[in-house]
């Protein structure tokens, strides 16, 4: 199986959702953003490459 780097978000609702968490994490911190993430039920290895692997994080999602 090969596996293709997607680098846009075709949903826009989890966009927002990492965009805002990506705010609070530059305003009120990691735990905070982590809080935020879970608490809109994205998946936990999401919230692991969204928070603690900036390199990773989609272009879209850059701050």
């Amino acid at each position: 199986m090969h596996l293709v780097e997607r680098r846009s978000r075709p949903n826009r609702a989890m966009a927002t959702i990492v965009n805002a968490a990506l705010d609070i994490l530059a305003t009120r911190g990691l735990e905070s953003a982590a809080a935020f993430l879970e608490d809109a039920k994205v998946p936990l290895p999401v919230i692991a490459r969204v928070l603690s692997e900036p390199e990773r994080r989609r272009a879209a999602d850059q701050h």
